[in-house]
């Protein structure tokens, strides 16, 4: 078994080929959040139509008027969260009361974000490892007393005031009501499905805007936790416009990790630029640039297996273009 500390040439001798072959013709990356920003602004009010009306939802009656909120004014609504939701691109949200059956109360949220990953990057930053699942939209969720789900630029919330598996079938009333307004396809954007299954586990694939490894240079990316027998590990990859930002983004994390990791073994002369080190958090940490991506493998010891988790990321970031 190799040792990802072992001398240069041994490590990523797959990945070298593999990029070398995807690198060429490839087309662009896009940043989501930046593309569609402006665009979606256009819709004001769009979250608006999504909230069910007074007889949308069986058993369910709005009361009073909703009331709707944009970046400038959401910390009135959701004081000391706000800038959770400003991070994904936030656009509004609307909000109502609602009357259910016998005497159950609930209020319903709309979240319109900027663009399908900015939706799905707020409700992964929500959601729990553990939860009543289902597939109301792209995916949602009860945990008690709240339905939450995400399809496209939305995530919608429906919150009772009262606790139980019992009022979970009158909630869904409500979310499907939203549902049905946001209409459509529930599409999942390709790029969450870049992740090998083998280990992943369940429901800890997340988008982040910003401050990925925790370094705030660091934007549009994508993590993904494994776990083996008692050995856990993430992946992640992060999508850049060219292939200078890229390689910006793997120099200033090579620079962060020299300066705060140990064992450091610099590899970025190689025809694919990769390193590894030993970090304190998340001990072997390997990460390399691949055209127009950053990506890598932490807390996995077996560089066999690294190369084949990142391989098959590369191949399928690939096939959508974004290398």
């Amino acid at each position: 078994m190799m040792n990802i500390s072992s001398a240069k040439g041994s490590f990523l001798p797959a990945l070298l080929v593999v990029a070398a072959v995807i690198t060429a013709g490839c087309g662009g990356a896009k940043n989501k959040q930046e593309e569609t920003a402006a665009g979606s602004a256009a819709g004001g009010g769009a979250a608006l139509s999504i909230l069910p009306s007074g007889q949308a939802a069986e058993g369910w009656t709005r009361s009073g008027e909703p009331r709707v909120f944009n970046a400038d004014n959401l910390w009135e609504y959701i004081n000391g969260g706000a800038e959770g939701y400003l991070i994904y691109n936030f656009q509004e949200v609307a909000t109502a009361d609602y009357q259910g059956p016998d005497g159950l109360q609930a209020v319903v949220d709309v979240y319109r974000m900027a663009d399908e990953l900015c939706g799905f990057g707020i409700y992964s930053s929500e959601r729990p490892y553990e939860a009543q699942y289902n597939q109301i939209g792209c995916q949602g969720y009860f945990t008690g007393n709240a339905l939450h789900f995400w399809q496209g630029a939305y995530y919608v919330k429906v919150t009772s005031f009262k606790e139980g598996g019992e009022v979970e079938p009158a909630l869904r009333k409500l979310a499907e009501a939203a549902r049905a307004n946001i209409g459509g396809q529930a599409v999942i954007p390709p790029e969450l499905e870049a992740f090998p299954p083998e280990n992943e586990i369940p429901n800890t694939v997340r988008y982040l805007a910003r401050d990925v490894l925790g370094q705030s240079d660091l934007k549009n990316g994508f993590t993904a936790e494994y776990k083996d027998g008692d050995t856990e590990y993430k992946l992640f990859f992060i999508l850049h416009d060219s292939v200078d930002e890229a390689q910006k983004s793997y120099e200033s994390y090579k620079t962060f990790m020299t300066k705060y990791a140990k064992d450091l073994e610099d590899h970025s002369q190689d025809e694919v630029a990769w390193f590894s080190a030993k970090d304190p958090y998340y001990e072997k940490v390997v990460v390399m640039q691949a055209g127009k991506v950053m990506l890598g493998a932490l807390g996995l010891q077996d560089a066999e297996r690294v190369n084949d988790y990142l391989g098959k990321v590369q191949e399928k970031l690939a096939a959508l273009g974004r290398i």
